[in-house]
C-alpha cells in the first residue's frame, strides 16, 4: 500500500473513531458470507456498525484520541463494533450472535477487548459486559434512589393530616346523622 494512499485510509479512521469513546474489538474467522451479512444487517438495525480495520493504520488515526488504549493493543484481524448507547449495547448483541456465528468447525466470533468511556477492558473483563446493567438503567436506578426518600417524607407528612380529616368527616356525617333524626 502506497503512501499516499494509507495517508488518505488514516485521515478516514481518524475521521470516523476519533471521537469514539465506546468499542468492541472482535475477530470473525471463518464465518461464511451470509451469516455475516445477517449479523451486520442486525447490527445496522441497531445503529451499529461492524468495520474491519488494519491494524497499523488504526493506531496512528487514535493516538491521543479515546480509542487509543484499544487500538494499542489491537494484534492480529481485528474489527471494531461502534454504535449503539455504550460497548454494553454492542457486547448484549453480540453475546445474543455469538451462538449462531459459532459451530465446531469454526471459532466464529471471539471478543477480544472493549473501550467502555475511556477504558479499556481486556478479552477477560469484556465478557461480564454484557451483564453489566446500560447507562439508561443505571440512570433509572439512581432517579428511583433519589425519589424514594421524598416519597416516604410526603407519605409520613400527609398520614397525620389524612387521620385528622377522615376523624373530621366522621364528625361531620355523625352531625349530620344526628340533625336528620331530629
Amino acid at each position: 500500500m502506497s503512501k499516499p494512499v494509507k495517508e488518505t485510509l488514516t485521515r478516514e479512521l481518524a475521521a470516523r473513531y476519533g471521537d469514539a469513546t465506546n468499542a468492541v474489538w472482535v475477530e470473525m474467522v471463518g464465518v461464511d458470507g451470509t451469516t455475516t451479512n445477517a449479523f451486520r444487517r442486525d447490527l445496522r438495525a441497531r445503529q451499529m456498525r461492524m468495520e474491519v480495520v488494519k491494524t497499523t493504520l488504526l493506531q496512528r488515526a487514535c493516538q491521543g484520541r479515546p480509542l487509543a488504549k484499544l487500538a494499542a493493543a489491537l494484534t492480529g484481524p481485528a474489527a471494531l463494533v461502534t454504535g449503539g448507547e455504550s460497548a454494553i449495547d454492542v457486547a448484549r448483541i453480540l453475546e445474543d450472535w455469538l451462538p449462531k456465528l459459532q459451530t465446531k468447525q469454526r471459532i466464529g466470533l471471539r471478543v477480544r477487548g472493549a473501550i467502555l468511556e475511556g477504558e479499556y477492558l481486556d478479552e477477560a473483563r469484556v465478557k461480564d459486559l454484557a451483564k453489566m446493567p446500560s447507562k439508561r438503567d443505571l440512570h433509572a436506578r439512581i432517579a428511583l434512589l433519589i425519589l424514594t426518600p421524598g416519597g416516604l417524607i410526603a407519605s409520613a407528612a400527609l398520614a397525620p393530616g389524612g387521620k385528622v380529616a377522615a376523624c373530621v368527616k366522621a364528625l361531620i356525617e355523625k352531625l349530620e346523622k344526628s340533625e336528620n333524626t331530629n
